[in-house]
């Protein structure tokens, strides 16, 4: 397996040409790419949304409000006219209330849509992508905040935020919903403290899009970076089959089965040439990428661990399929015919999988179907690690892919040529 291995590496190193465009073409694609194509993830102009969100109000504030009164004037441990400045001001603005008003604000109504529904309506609007999420107001809940807030019980209602998808849209809404409550929770922390403690302008909401904790901002030059690197691996692959059949079609494969090697060597050997020039091609792309264009400088050594995981990962998928796709050269009488079909499927993986166009610009279904692809699984996963670094992002995705290679490698295998199959 080794001689097979050096064989293909020192055939791959032989063609100076080839190395130069394998290095440097994705490199300059991703330069022009993140030229030509600035601002399109908002770095450089403002993102318009248009979101849409259902509002489910089962609840009875006046009813609640009732209930809260009659229970703290029964249990509580304020003065008399503490308690009468309490009412007075949950009164003036209930929680729900003012949750509503915030949803329907100016500020918001620019890019958000509010339609007050009924559950059920609201459930299928969701599920047929008419609304990006549904925020549902329980009954009960005016009573059981303010009894959890100034009384100390613990709530046993909680606002509902349904959405089918986790999308940037969805996030975005569920941000605006919490911006309201953390909002909500300084003003009770601010008045349990004397009411004395002046809020500063920037810590309430004002409308406006809020980054989650933890989260980082992603560029244009990062996703092309990764989305480049990607693409040409999986044109890497298609190579390695290629040559298979250059092999094949001058008798190279022939006279190495008759030097009585074990048969399944030669196909080890290009499945682990391909890893090879697979893994060192997508670090070459990110490193290069990063001192030209410095795309992880804003990051420490932690962003890096992840991306030599993933890249690890997926080369190992792609050489894996790589394996299938020699396996399935060698059984064809005709090489160009699966020199043709491994383009096709390369170009629909990479159409599918966001690597011709931003992913973002797909059709969610399309986009659910190309995080299928190892491709664009990879991408997907990327992007989130990038912003978030957390390495729980990595499980999945790496289970997804090692299950891609332990099957590739068993498909690749079974239709590997017996001696004698060879056409």
């Amino acid at each position: 397996m080794w001689t097979f291995l050096i064989k293909d590496l020192l055939l791959f190193w032989r063609d100076r040409k080839e190395v130069a465009i394998i290095i440097l073409l994705p490199l300059a694609l991703v330069v022009i790419l993140s030229l030509v194509m600035p601002g399109m993830f908002g770095e450089e102009n403002d993102e318009e949304y248009d979101l849409n969100l259902g509002l489910v109000i089962e609840d009875e504030q006046e009813q609640g409000l009732e209930r809260f009164e009659e229970q703290s004037r029964q249990t509580s441990d304020f003065s008399s006219n503490e308690l009468e400045e309490l009412l007075i001001g949950v009164h003036a603005l209930p929680p729900v209330e003012g949750l509503i008003e915030y949803l329907n604000s100016p500020e918001l109504a620019e890019w958000v849509s509010v339609e007050t529904m009924v559950k059920e309506e609201a459930q299928e609007e969701v599920e047929q992508g008419n609304l990006d999420a549904s925020l549902i107001i329980p009954e009960d809940y005016t009573f059981h905040l303010l009894a959890d807030m100034y009384l100390n019980e613990p709530a046993e209602q909680s606002l509902i935020f349904q959405a089918d998808d986790q999308t940037m849209e969805v996030e975005i809404l569920s941000n605006v919903i919490q911006s309201y409550l953390d909002h909500m929770n300084l003003h009770h922390a601010i008045s349990s403290a004397g009411g004395d403690v002046e809020v500063p302008s920037d810590a309430l909401p004002q409308g406006e899009v809020e980054n989650v904790e933890g989260q980082q901002p992603f560029s244009m030059d990062q996703y092309f970076t990764i989305s480049m690197g990607a693409l040409f691996v999986l044109f890497l692959a298609a190579t390695v089959a290629t040559r298979t059949g250059i092999e094949k079609r001058e008798n190279t494969f022939k006279r190495i089965v008759l030097t009585n090697s074990p048969p399944l060597y030669y196909l080890f050997g290009k499945t682990m040439g391909t890893f090879i020039l697979a893994w060192c091609q997508m670090m070459l792309i990110f490193i290069g990428s990063h001192f030209i264009l410095g795309v992880f400088s804003d990051h420490g050594a932690a962003v890096w661990v992840g991306l030599i995981l993933m890249v690890t990962i997926y080369t190992l998928a792609i050489a894996a399929i790589s394996a299938v796709m020699t396996s399935v050269m060698l059984r064809l009488k005709k090489p160009e015919t699966g020199d043709g079909i491994f383009m096709l499927v390369i170009m629909v993986f990479g159409v599918i999988g966001g690597n011709f166009v931003p992913i973002y610009l797909l059709p969610n279904w399309l986009q659910q179907i190309g995080e299928m692809t190892p491709n664009g699984l990879v991408l997907a996963t990327l992007i989130e690690w990038i912003q978030y670094e957390d390495f729980s992002i990595l499980v999945m995705p790496s289970i997804i892919l090692s299950i891609i290679v332990i099957v590739s490698l068993f498909i690749g295998i079974k239709l590997y040529p017996k001696r004698g199959d060879v056409s």
